[in-house]
């Protein structure tokens, strides 16, 4: 997408070099006007192409709602998280036993962290393999919620839709595999308020988040608009 600037004072066209993405500001070059075009991107209807419905993602609309569905053992990297938790909780249990059977406790004390997490582990893994999230989206406000089994920092919640104002995309480092980042994907609302707040986190493709962000803004009729910090592929 191009969008061509112009100086609000003296209407002069804006060079490349003198806008600042990062920042959402421009200079003129000609009369040294210093301003914001956030405005300007608001009032572009950009183009993009849409996204067909991807695995682990089912949605239906009606006229009174939208409802997307995302069935977490079909999207997440569940075969790996088997995998870690079984080998993890796999070398404990030998040093469980041993303490169970000579009742040294004091191994279990030992152990007690690695053990934390290898329960940690466990439970996720069971969360992935039960678990679904449910988006509800009406003309009063949008609804996620995640059944059955509760997971720390997969937090319900609510947002009235009036105060959407945008929805947009961030790609964040979710985990690491010796030493190398996992990335995941975020769907996120701007706020009239300018406040910005998760709806839906964890999504491992792309087209997963951009689905989901296609659907809501459409079914909304959000005009979509470049927002600044948004992920983009």
């Amino acid at each position: 997408m191009q969008v061509q600037l112009s100086c609000p004072n003296c209407n002069a066209v804006i060079r490349s070099e003198d806008i600042n993405i990062d920042k959402l500001v421009a200079k003129c070059h000609q009369c040294h006007t210093l301003f914001g075009y956030e405005t300007m991107l608001q009032q572009v209807n950009r183009e993009r192409t849409p996204v067909a419905m991807p695995v682990g993602i089912m949605a239906s609309s009606m006229l009174s709602a939208l409802h997307l569905e995302i069935t977490w053992r079909k999207t997440s990297m569940l075969g790996f998280f088997v995998f870690f938790a079984l080998f993890w909780n796999g070398l404990l249990i030998p040093f469980i036993a041993v303490a169970l059977a000579q009742g040294e406790w004091i191994i279990i004390l030992f152990i007690s962290l690695h053990l934390l997490v290898g329960l940690g582990l466990l439970y996720y893994t069971i969360a992935l393999f039960f678990n679904k999230t449910y988006i509800t989206v009406s003309r009063q406000n949008i609804r996620i919620e995640h059944k059955p089994i509760p997971v720390p920092f997969y937090a319900d919640r609510q947002v009235t839709t009036k105060q959407v104002q945008q929805l947009y995309l961030d790609k964040y480092v979710d985990s690491r595999t010796n030493g190398r980042p996992n990335f995941a994907y975020e769907v996120r609302a701007l706020l009239n308020n300018k406040k910005r707040v998760s709806l839906v986190k964890g999504l491992k493709q792309y087209e997963q988040a951009r689905y989901i962000e296609q659907e809501v803004e459409r079914f909304l009729n959000i005009k979509d608009y470049p927002v600044e910090g948004e992920w983009m592929e």
